[in-house]
């Protein structure tokens, strides 16, 4: 955005094929606005997709949380003990097999306050507005 240096355009810096994002969806961040990818699509291990839709406008410090943040809860510990690697990398079956939630989908025209973070497989309509410092646990 011309004299705005930390308002970008999301499309054109999307580079995961896991990220789909809508035309002038717009992000705005002080610091780093152009890492939103890395800094702000947390835990993306995949295959989960994350999609935006078109016309959002999503605050500093927006965070979407992916699916691979999630632990086993069903074993000996919570612990992600086999991506340590050493001899518990044979454990795989420790964190394989997480409950997944899906996609994480936002609809077009939505805007996220400051410091929102959307969990795992949320669905957000269209028009939605999430406020800021909001935790979105649940479809809006």
């Amino acid at each position: 955005m011309p004299g705005q240096s930390r308002v970008v355009l999301l499309k054109p810096l999307v580079t995961s094929p896991l990220i789909e994002v809508g035309d002038f969806s717009y992000y705005d961040d002080p610091d780093d606005p152009t890492a939103f990818e890395t800094r702000n699509v947390l835990y993306h291990y995949g295959p989960e997709r994350l999609v935006i839709g078109k016309y959002c406008a999503l605050g500093e410090g927006v965070r979407f949380i992916m699916n691979g943040a999630n632990h086993r809860m069903d074993g000996p510990s919570t612990f992600p003990f086999p991506i340590m690697g050493g001899s518990w990398s044979e454990h795989f079956d420790l964190i394989s097999g997480l409950p997944g939630r899906g996609d994480t989908v936002v609809g077009n025209d939505v805007w996220f306050g400051y410091r929102s973070t959307v969990m795992p497989g949320v669905r957000i309509g269209h028009g939605a507005v999430i406020a800021s410092g909001a935790v979105v646990v649940d479809d809006v």
